[in-house]
């Protein structure tokens, strides 16, 4: 009880002081169990919401950049190193349960053969649907939309939309592809 008791007064400093430096930027429920070992970070423009009665466990790392926009539902749990990397825009839908580890990127570093890796990004969207069980160590990738009510299995890689009710596991064995040389 006393934990729960410092775990509310702490988020409700936090909110306080997020909503001072950030403004309408910063779209918060005032009653949350987010752990003192979570980062929410917002950078320039950026928009972040979070619904009513979350859940965030420590280690969870969740950044919103630029002209960012990131939305999470209502009654959403991330358990421990969650991690939100948004430079576009990621809707979270409410009732979503993710495991631990979980990485979500809406961007990219662009690269080439001839250049390598540059700091430039590419960007899109991902859209995740209501009530659904994001298990551990899933990567979504940029430009993804999850529909509603779908399982994502243990340590997939999410890179195509995914229908509402939906279960997904891995199946394949690891292969790799060679960059051929630009010309």
């Amino acid at each position: 009880m006393i934990r729960l008791f410092f775990l509310l007064f702490y988020n409700m400093l936090r909110w306080g002081s997020n909503k001072i430096i950030h403004g309408n930027h910063y779209q918060v429920h005032p009653i949350q169990r987010i752990s003192p070992r979570c980062a929410l970070k917002i950078f320039n423009k950026a928009n972040l919401s979070i619904g009513r009665n979350c859940e965030f466990a420590n280690g969870c790392c969740i950044e919103a950049h630029g002209d960012g926009v990131l939305q999470i539902g209502s009654h959403v749990y991330m358990n421990r190193y969650c991690i939100i990397s948004c430079q576009n825009a990621i809707s979270i839908g409410r009732g979503c349960i993710f495991g631990p580890g979980v990485k979500i990127f809406d961007n990219n570093h662009k690269f080439s053969s001839k250049e390598g890796v540059s700091q430039e990004l590419n960007t899109a969207p991902i859209q995740i649907g209501q009530n659904c069980w994001i298990a551990s160590d899933v990567i979504i990738l940029k430009g993804v939309t999850i529909g509603d009510n779908c399982l994502i299995g243990a340590g997939c890689v999410i890179s195509e939309n995914i229908p509402s009710g939906t279960m997904v596991k891995q199946t394949q064995h690891l292969s790799f592809t060679t960059i051929k040389n630009d010309k």
